[in-house]
C-alpha cells in the first residue's frame, strides 16, 4: 500500500471536521502528500452529519478517491450514510457505547467496537472524542510516525484555548493511540504498510491559495461580503493584507463589495473580490462597467450547488454560463478556471496578469471542493512567477492630448492614475470615443466594440496552452474543466489499465478557448465525451458548435454530475465505459476481433 484513504463520520459538532484538519496537517508535515474533502450541511451545530476524507500518498494525489480504506463513524446514522464507501477489506471503527448495530450485514469488512465516549469521558471529556478517534488513527500506523507531529498540531489548534482544554485533547488523543497499539486485536495489515516520506512541502486549501497568490500578484485593495464557501479568502487577507500594506474591506454587500474593488482599480491599486453564486449575480452588472471602462478587475467565484440560496456548503460548476454570458450587452473578460489547490495560485496570478494587461474583468472560477479542501503544495520560487501591470500614460512619452480610449491594433489603450499629470479622463458606463466623450452614434459604437474584444484576440496568443493527458492517437477524446479535471485523468489511467485509448484536455482558460486547441484535439478523434459537475452540460454546449464545425461527423456525449458532491475517478470511467458500450465501440490496446461484445 503506497496510499491510505480515511474518513472520518459523524454528528455536525462532534469536531469531525477539526479532527480531520488536524490530522491533515499532521501528515503534510511528516513529510506524506494528502488531499483532502470535507462535507458538512448549513444548519447550526447538532443538525446534519459531516465527514473529512484524507488521502495520504507518498506521491500527488489528483483526487481523495471513492473508496476508503477506514472509515471511522462516531454515531449510527454517520455510519450508515458512509459505509457504502468502504471498500472491501477495509476497516470500520465504531464508538461501541453509541452504536449498537453490528452491521453484520455487510460482510468482507474489518470492524473494530471501541468504546471512544468512554475513554474520552473518563481520561479528558466527552468533549475530546474526536481527539481519540485520530489517536486511534494513528496507532493503526506507528510506523508512519504521526504521533509527535499530531500532538503539536492539537496544540497549535487550541493554542488560544485554556492550558486545560489543550491538555485534555492530549490525554484523550494518547488514550486513543494507546488503546490501539495495547489493547485492540488487529486483524488487519496496515501495520506492515510503508510509505516513503517525499520532502517538506506547503499545505492549503484552495481559498488559502487564491488569497496568498493575489498578495504575490500585488493584489493590494480586497473588497467583499461574506458567503459560504468563498469567506476564508476575506478572511485570510484581512490577516494578512495589512502586513503589505494593504486593505481590507468589507462590504455591506456584493454589489458594494464589486464596485468598491472597480473604483480602488480605478485608482491604480491592483483589487479583487470573491464570492459565490448568489453574490455573483449581484455583480454582474458592475462586471459591465468594467468592461466598458476598460477598469482591470479580478472576480473570484468559488461555486456552490444553486440556484438562488441552493446548497451553501456543498460543491458545483454551474456558473460558467452566468460567468461567460452573465452581463447584459457584450462585455469581453476572460473566464479561468484552475484544477486543484496548487493551481489556484498560479491561475490567480494569470487573472491579475491578464486583468492588468488586457484592462478587462477576469472571472475565476474555483469551487467548494477545491476551495475549502487542504492539499499538499510544492514549494513555490517566487523568483520565477512573473507580473504583469497595465500599462500606464505618462506625461513623459505621451505629450499630446491624452486619448484614454485610443483605437490600438490590439486594443490596449495606456491607462492614467487620477492625479496623473496630463492623464485626466472621464471612466464612464456609456458608449464612449476615444477622448471619453459620451457618443451613441453607430460609428463609435461599433469602432469601440470590436476595440473592447480585440483584447481578447490578442490576449489568447498569451494563455498558458491546453494540457493534454493520454495517448496522442486515442479515437476517443474526453474534455473536463476546473475541479472535475483530477477525476478525470485517474479516470483516463483506470481506463489504460482495461485496454482503453482515451487522452484528455483540460485547458484551465475556458472562455475564450482558442481554436487551434480544439482543432489540435478533435484531429483523429471519433468520440469526445466532456465532464462537468452540472445538469446542463455548459462547457459542452459552449463548445459544441466549434466541435461539429471542425468535424461534422464526431459524436459528443456527457459525462455529468449535479448531486452536491465532487466526481470520482471511478465514477468517470463507468459512466466513460457506459457511453463506449452503448456505442458498441471500444478503442483498446488489444484487437477487437477477439472482443465480440464490442463490434463496430
Amino acid at each position: 500500500m503506497k496510499n491510505l484513504v480515511i474518513r472520518i463520520c459523524g454528528t455536525a459538532g462532534e469536531g469531525v471536521i477539526s479532527s480531520g484538519d488536524i490530522f491533515a496537517l499532521a501528515v503534510a508535515r511528516s513529510e506524506y502528500y494528502v488531499t483532502t474533502f470535507r462535507s458538512f450541511p448549513s444548519e447550526i451545530r447538532g443538525h446534519g452529519q459531516c465527514s473529512f476524507q484524507l488521502r495520504m500518498s507518498e506521491e500527488k494525489a489528483y483526487t481523495t478517491g471513492l473508496m476508503t480504506d477506514v472509515l471511522i463513524g462516531l454515531n449510527e446514522e454517520a455510519i450508515l450514510s458512509n459505509i457504502k464507501l468502504l471498500g472491501s477489506g477495509g476497516i470500520l471503527i465504531l464508538d461501541s457505547d453509541e452504536v449498537k448495530n453490528k452491521f453484520e450485514e455487510f460482510s468482507g469488512i474489518i470492524k473494530y467496537r471501541i468504546p471512544i465516549t468512554t475513554i474520552a469521558t473518563e481520561k479528558a471529556s466527552i468533549r475530546a472524542k474526536n481527539m481519540v478517534a485520530i489517536g486511534i488513527m494513528a496507532g493503526l500506523v506507528p510506523q508512519l510516525e504521526l504521533k509527535e507531529q499530531l500532538k503539536k498540531d492539537i496544540k497549535k489548534r487550541y493554542a488560544k484555548k485554556s492550558q486545560e482544554i489543550i491538555d485534555s485533547n492530549i490525554k484523550a488523543f494518547e488514550e486513543g493511540y494507546k488503546y490501539a497499539t495495547e489493547n485492540l486485536k488487529r486483524e488487519d495489515n496496515l501495520a506492515s504498510m510503508t510509505m516513503e516520506k517525499s520532502g517538506p512541502k506547503l499545505i492549503m486549501s484552495g481559498n488559502e491559495a487564491i488569497a496568498l497568490a493575489a498578495i504575490v500578484a500585488g493584489c493590494r485593495f480586497y473588497a467583499g461580503y461574506p458567503i459560504t464557501p468563498a469567506t476564508e479568502i476575506m478572511e485570510w487577507l484581512a490577516l494578512e493584507m495589512p502586513k503589505v500594506n494593504g486593505t481590507m474591506l468589507q462590504c455591506e454587500d456584493e454589489i458594494a463589495a464589486v464596485t468598491a474593488a472597480i473604483g480602488a482599480s480605478y485608482g491604480g491599486v491592483k483589487s479583487m473580490t470573491a464570492t459565490s453564486g448568489p453574490g455573483f449575480s449581484l455583480m454582474s452588472e458592475a462586471l459591465g462597467l468594467a468592461s466598458m471602462a476598460e477598469i482591470p478587475l479580478v472576480v473570484v467565484d468559488v461555486q456552490r450547488g444553486g440556484p438562488s440560496t441552493g446548497l451553501p456548503t456543498k460543491t458545483e460548476q454551474s456558473d460558467l454560463n452566468m460567468a461567460v454570458y452573465g452581463t447584459h450587452g457584450e462585455a469581453p473578460k476572460i473566464v479561468i478556471a484552475p484544477m486543484n489547490v496548487e493551481d489556484c495560485f498560479y491561475q490567480t496570478i494569470n487573472a491579475f496578469n491578464f486583468a492588468e494587461k488586457y484592462q478587462l474583468p477576469v472571472i475565476l472560477l474555483s469551487d467548494a471542493a477545491i476551495g475549502q479542501r487542504k492539499e499538499c503544495v510544492d514549494k513555490i520560487d517566487l523568483s520565477k512567477i512573473k507580473i504583469e501591470n497595465r500599462l500606464k500614460h505618462t506625461r513623459e512619452t505621451d505629450t499630446g492630448l491624452y486619448v484614454r480610449y485610443k483605437n490600438t491594433l490590439n486594443g490596449i489603450s495606456p491607462i492614467s492614475n487620477p492625479g496623473d499629470k496630463g492623464g485626466a479622463y472621464t471612466a464612464t458606463g456609456l458608449e464612449h470615443t476615444e477622448i471619453c466623450q459620451p457618443c451613441s452614434t453607430p460609428e463609435v459604437h461599433k469602432m469601440m466594440t470590436e476595440k473592447r474584444f480585440k483584447k481578447l484576440e490578442t490576449a489568447t496568443q498569451d494563455f498558458i496552452p491546453a494540457k493534454t493527458y493520454g495517448p496522442d492517437d486515442a479515437k476517443i477524446g474526453i474534455i473536463t474543466w476546473g475541479g472535475t479535471t483530477g477525476a478525470v485523468l485517474e479516470a483516463v489511467d483506470m481506463a489504460r489499465e482495461q485496454g482503453y485509448k482515451i487522452q484528455a484536455l483540460y485547458p484551465r482558460t475556458i472562455y475564450p478557448v482558442p481554436n487551434q486547441w480544439l482543432n489540435s484535439f478533435v484531429e483523429g478523434k471519433e468520440m469526445i465525451l466532456v465532464a462537468e459537475a452540472n445538469y446542463t452540460a455548459q462547457l459542452l454546449h459552449n463548445l459544441v458548435y466549434r466541435l461539429n464545425k471542425i468535424n461534422k461527423d464526431i459524436k459528443l456525449f456527457e459525462v455529468l454530475k449535479y448531486n452536491g458532491e465532487p466526481f470520482s475517478a471511478r465514477e468517470v470511467f463507468d459512466k466513460v465505459d457506459k457511453v463506449i458500450r452503448q456505442q458498441m465501440l471500444k478503442y483498446t490496446t488489444f484487437e477487437l476481433e477477439k472482443d465480440e461484445s464490442y463490434k463496430f
